[in-house]
């Protein structure tokens, strides 16, 4: 009998009438464990070890570069799907003066509200309404919100009403270590809307600097950390976001604040134990305002994926999501559990009860009643699980591979048995026993007991599906289930040759939320979806047809003399080293016919001297190539008129 990718096969248990009342897991490290660990940065650091080596060491083949930052300012995430938000400006410690701040209600003259007072926003009639001391101050589209950067902080709260989201504000002033929900950068928008659900809501916008003021706000790692360690966060942290370009409709924004992608705690970071150790290691990364060092590979930004710690090597990309990247390997990472990080998960144990797993398991579509024993059988080259061995009171055997696309998936085993890493070193049973639930013979089958119900689900909502035609470049798809639950399957599909495909999987968190990273999306034509299914059944969004190509720029005068050389440039994205472009030329309407060929540098660039023709004429240019890289493109192209 074959069960999402499990076996079961009937056997005979020593003693099927009872079954432990839960099992203690002994493990290490914290998180996904792929790209670099925080705490190995912290002791390679305590090692001599520079941001750069550090970096390089745990991307491999990757280089750190300055490069300018094209899109200067990154639109951060703060809150999504509240009834009510509330603001208060409040002094920055230290400073006098400050706690004014302008509300501007789409496109109206600003309001000012005095320091200390309290704005309460919420949804009517589809629009938000702004109302400070009781008194409604007007609605709009879009609420934006500016303030002296020097003096003021705004402290932001929500709740399910009014009075819950002014009392969420707390005091009227933050200390070190005790000022969550301010920020100081930056403006703030909030804006009503359904955001792919049925419900209007509001969200909170903050849009900041990504190369330094966005950065002052990340609460990844410990400010008292070594400096070397606060530069390779600072610089990994400017990468990560850098690649999150797409505005994603749930929440208005380009990245999220929270672990969905990077934990962004605004300005109690700065104000916190060592807050300006911390902002020190972001300016020492940072150039000015437009430019930042960030990780290349092949000269092109990466997404710098970066968890606490491991077990003692890293996980290679494949087998945690799924595609192949040359940067996201296995490697040792004694760095995680060397004693002078004082690691809290160098080793933990952790505990899961009998109903709670076998919940778990059953809202996979696993049907079992009870757990008689669990192990992981065998692991990856990094240490992780790649196979988990269950029996149930009966006998029945259930293997199951822990891969993407698989049922237990490496993000849904953690949250199936509620541990901190794939890195398991045993699985023991609980000294306690209690009744089995099912029969001790197991010749025939038998019928398990009534599973926990889940909600029907009715649709994936939020999806932050990229435009038409994308680069060749790591896409993390997002989105909701409806209604919101836990543990609900969530897979990207592509469509070949008439069959749906599983890309890559994910298991709904809280509130429903998923992430699926796409990894090395090939050139060409490609069909989506995004299905979720549960124990009652499953349901899809409708296909989505996006292209992958890359782009060709071409660089021409308008003119050039009779029988001299034209100087053409030009580039190509994602910035790869050695692409054969080859050059086309047409004179007037006549054929196109081959002028050249070219490789592109470090940077994607090229450029190449042409003759032009010996009498006037209209000369046509035009690039292509067929990269596989890239995909086959050919650029626009460009005129020269030869006098």
């Amino acid at each position: 009998m074959c069960l999402f990718g499990g076996t079961l096969t009937p056997s005979y248990g020593a003693d099927p009438a009872t079954v432990p009342s839960g099992f203690t897991i002994l493990g290490s490290g914290f998180g996904h464990g792929i790209g670099m660990s925080q705490y190995g940065a912290q002791a390679m650091a305590l090692d001599g070890r520079s941001a750069t080596q550090i970096l390089t060491y745990y991307y491999q083949g990757t280089t750190v570069d300055a490069i300018p930052i094209t899109n200067t300012n990154i639109r951060v995430g703060l809150i999504q799907d509240r009834n009510f938000v509330s603001l208060r400006g409040e002094v920055i410690p230290g400073t006098t003066g400050g706690g004014a701040f302008n509300v501007v209600i789409d496109t109206n003259p600003a309001a000012v509200i005095a320091a200390g007072v309290v704005a309460t926003l919420t949804t009517v009639n589809g629009l938000t309404q702004v109302s400070s001391n009781g008194v409604a101050i007007g609605s709009g589209t879009t609420i934006a919100i500016t303030w002296d950067k020097a003096i003021t902080v705004i402290n932001v709260g929500s709740g399910t009403d009014a009075a819950l989201a002014n009392a969420s504000l707390g005091s009227s002033t933050c200390v070190s270590n005790n000022c969550s929900r301010r920020y100081k950068y930056g403006s703030l928008e909030i804006s009503s809307g359904l955001f792919d659900d049925l419900i209007a809501d509001l969200v909170v916008v903050n849009t900041l600097r990504l190369t330094d003021e966005y950065l002052y706000g990340l609460g990844e790692v410990p400010s008292s950390w070594a400096e070397a360690a606060l530069q390779a966060q600072a610089i990994a942290g400017r990468s990560y976001a850098i690649k999150k370009t797409s505005n994603i409709t749930a929440c208005k924004c380009q990245i999220y604040a929270t672990t969905l992608d990077q934990a962004f705690v605004g300005f109690s970071k700065e104000i916190g134990t060592s807050g300006d150790r911390w902002v020190a290691a972001v300016n020492a990364t940072n150039v000015d305002a437009n430019n930042g060092f960030v990780v290349r590979h092949n000269a092109v930004p990466i997404s710098t994926y970066y968890s606490s710690s491991t077990g003692g090597k890293s996980q290679d990309v494949r087998e945690v999501w799924g595609g192949a990247l040359p940067y996201l390997i296995t490697l040792d990472d004694p760095w995680s559990l060397d004693p002078r990080v004082n690691n809290p998960n160098a080793t933990w144990t952790d505990s899961i009860d009998q109903a709670t797993l076998v919940a778990n398991l059953r809202a996979l579509g696993v049907v079992i009643t009870d757990v008689k024993t669990i192990s992981v059988s065998t692991r990856y080259a990094s240490g992780g699980a790649s196979k988990l061995d269950i029996s149930d009171s009966a006998g029945n055997l259930f293997s199951f591979n822990i891969a993407p696309g698989q049922t237990i998936t490496p993000d849904r085993f953690r949250s199936v048995l509620g541990v901190k890493s794939t890195y398991i070193s045993s699985i023991e049973p609980g000294l306690t026993s209690i009744p089995a639930t099912t029969p001790a013979i197991v010749a025939v089958p038998v019928t398990p007991a009534p599973a926990p119900a889940a909600a029907q689900l009715t649709a994936v909502t939020k999806v932050n599906w990229p435009s038409s035609v994308i680069t060749p470049s790591n896409y993390v798809f997002e989105g909701k289930v409806s209604p919101a639950q836990v543990g609900a399957e969530v897979a990207l599909q592509n469509q070949v040759g008439g069959k749906w495909n599983t890309v890559a999987s994910a298991t709904t968190k809280a509130s429903g939320v998923w992430k699926i990273s796409w990894v090395g999306p090939p050139p060409g034509k490609h069909s989506l979806r995004i299905t979720a299914k549960n124990s009652k059944g499953s349901v899809k969004t409708s296909s989505k047809n996006i292209s992958v190509a890359g782009k060709l720029a071409l660089t021409a005068p308008k003119s050039a003399k009779r029988n001299a050389n034209i100087s053409l440039s030009g580039s190509v994205s994602p910035q790869l080293a050695d692409v054969t472009v080859t050059i086309e030329r047409r004179i007037g309407s006549g054929k196109w016919t081959k002028a050249g060929t070219v490789t592109t540098d470090v940077a994607g660039k090229w450029n190449l001297a042409i003759r032009s023709s010996a009498k006037k004429a209209t000369l046509s240019f035009r690039i292509k190539t067929s990269d596989p890289r890239l995909g086959t493109v050919v650029s626009t192209p460009k005129k020269v008129s030869v006098k």
